[in-house]
């Protein structure tokens, strides 16, 4: 079972998922496309298996798989090999991890779910793992409130025990991020399990397979963020952190009478007349943004227009209008090419959730 080097480790990105709980941003996409300030998640989470050294990696593949085969090809961008695998069915993480065998083969590897974003990344996880050398290994979080989470809870040498699903009374304020690493022998746990009474096979029953059979399984507690871009507050929540983290640049044009305030990112060709920005903000390619009031924490997507409104706290993707909106868009997450128009009236502040070509209009 030995391996030396981070170099003999395969990654499997998980993103097959239909993103239930960001409709109906994800009737048109996978949700692992959808962009946390300027990026699609996906892409962070490649960005997040590149700095750890990993360079073959499988895509677990469901919802709109196209999409994400265009996103990401073949890997150039990330300087490593991507390799697609498609999961017909959603039967659960451990039929998702199980559907890669032949892609791992012999290789340990490490599993990561697509929409999970890490502010530290998974490489001082991975290099425990190749040092320690145990069948699995769980990446953890210290939470609030472990009710919500499965959670782990360890022995004295900090080894798991035991794995509980949501548990009524925990015993443990440590949740399972959603990054694992396994062994072949994870294949023998998935095969020895049965469905969940939710008709799912569980990754979280596979590997306590693996201690009731005697097998090591280490853990490592994550520092820094941790979030699950699973549903829109924790999409918006996901652009704040990684806003907060922007490197300022300027590759556009910025008018005289406008104003900035904090860190921007003005793509190329982007275009901002008479206006006020207050950072973080992040601003696509081929923008236009006149007589408006934008941040903080907004990301426009690639060829957007904002004129006369007002905008905060947003995700807006490429291709949307945002039109005589004085009274504001706040807390909210548009799709690509949305109009949204207003009357010029001051109305009070909007907070949208609009899928791909939705249309509002203020009469």
């Amino acid at each position: 079972m030995g391996f030396d080097a981070m170099s003999d480790i395969k990654a499997v990105i998980l993103c097959a998922g239909e993103g239930t709980r960001l409709r109906p941003l994800t009737f048109s996409r996978p949700k692992h496309l959808l962009p946390v300030a300027g990026k699609p998640l996906v892409g962070r989470a490649l960005d997040t298996i590149k700095e750890a050294g990993i360079q073959r990696v499988g895509l677990v593949v469901g919802h709109h798989p196209e999409e994400v085969q265009r996103y990401v090809g073949g890997g150039a961008a990330w300087e490593i090999e991507a390799e697609y695998i498609t999961q017909q069915h959603p039967l659960g993480l451990a039929h998702a991890v199980n559907c890669a065998r032949d892609f791992v083969g012999d290789s340990p590897f490490i599993v990561f779910l697509g929409d999970n974003l890490l502010e530290v990344g998974i490489k001082a996880f991975v290099e425990d793992f190749t040092r320690r050398q145990p069948d699995a290994a769980l990446l953890l979080r210290e939470v609030d409130d472990p009710r919500r989470y499965g959670v782990a809870e360890l022995d004295s040498d900090g080894a798991v025990k035991r794995l509980v699903e949501k548990p009524a009374q925990p015993r443990s304020n440590l949740a399972i991020v959603g990054v694992y690493a396994f062994h072949a022998s994870i294949f023998e746990a998935i095969a020895g399990i049965q469905p969940s009474q939710r008709g799912e096979y569980e990754i979280t029953d596979a590997i306590q397979w693996l201690i009731d059979q005697g097998r090591r399984v280490s853990s490592v507690i994550l520092e820094g963020f941790w979030e699950d871009a699973g549903e829109p507050v924790a999409l918006l929540r996901a652009n704040r952190l990684y806003l907060d983290r922007l490197e300022p640049e300027y590759s556009g044009s910025l008018d005289t009478p406008s104003q900035v305030l904090g860190a921007l990112h003005l793509g190329q060709g982007s275009r901002i007349h008479h206006s006020h920005i207050t950072g973080p903000c992040f601003i696509g390619e081929n923008c236009v943004v006149e007589n408006a009031t934008i941040g903080p924490y907004v990301s426009l997507g690639d060829g957007c227009q904002v004129t006369n409104s007002a905008i905060e706290d947003a995700v807006i993707q490429a291709g949307s209008r945002i039109r005589n909106l004085p009274g504001g868009l706040k807390r909210s997450v548009l799709g690509e090419q949305v109009v949204v128009a207003g009357d010029g009236r001051g109305n009070s502040p909007l907070s949208l959730i609009l899928g791909d070509m939705a249309q509002i209009r203020l009469m």
